[in-house]
């Protein structure tokens, strides 16, 4: 979860809808290691897809995630940036060639930006601990606000997010796919069909 949305409209794949991510003047900020992206085999970063562990996040992983849907829901996009480590990282889904689309943010201004690039908002649902990740199931809304929108088709649907939450701060927004039974599709594979009987040779028992 198109980019109409907080977290790419459902199960599509999100992009910055044309948003250009300037680089803004240097501000105080406190230091961040950047932990490593998983890669492909050219070096590229690609999305992580943990699945689902039922395993409950530190209740202020989600205090965090929480205060920032609910800043960026508002229309506070400033407010939201601030929930942003510095440096820290967005992934709004891929690209044609299904590379990662990887935004840098090392200023409070880019901050700003990436969440402005962000058209919907988010309510919080749920959020389970994937290794790693803090995935957050979001229903997605309206929002006002500079960059926001009604959300178009996207309104009323969920999108999920895999967050790296340090130091009370966002330290990646990874776009995730759906899960089984997200938006309507089955929670469990529907089984293949029966193929033809095969034909047994006179006398067989099978």
């Amino acid at each position: 979860m198109a980019a109409g949305c907080v977290t790419g409209c459902g199960s599509g794949t999100g992009v910055f809808h044309g948003t250009t991510m300037r680089h803004a003047q240097r501000a105080p900020a406190r230091s961040t290691q950047l932990p490593p992206l998983p890669e492909d085999g050219a070096g590229d970063p690609v999305v992580p897809t943990p699945g689902p562990t039922g395993v409950k996040p530190h209740f202020a992983a989600v205090a965090v995630i929480r205060a920032w849907s609910d800043a960026l829901r508002r229309g506070d996009v400033r407010g939201a940036a601030r929930y942003f480590a510095l440096p820290s990282v967005m992934i709004n889904g891929t690209d044609a060639t299904g590379s990662a689309v990887l935004i840098t943010i090392g200023t409070r201004a880019e901050a700003e930006e990436a969440n402005a690039s962000l058209p919907c908002g988010a309510l919080l649902l749920s959020a389970d601990q994937r290794g790693l990740y803090v995935n957050a199931l979001f229903r997605l809304t309206g929002r006002p606000g500079v960059g926001g929108s009604t959300c178009g088709t996207g309104a009323g649907e969920t999108a999920r997010t895999n967050f790296v939450i340090t130091g009370g701060r966002i330290l990646e927004w990874i776009r995730a796919p759906d899960d089984p039974g997200d938006n309507g599709t089955p929670a469990v594979p529907t089984p293949a069909p029966p193929g033809p009987a095969i034909p047994q040779p006179p006398g067989s028992n099978v």
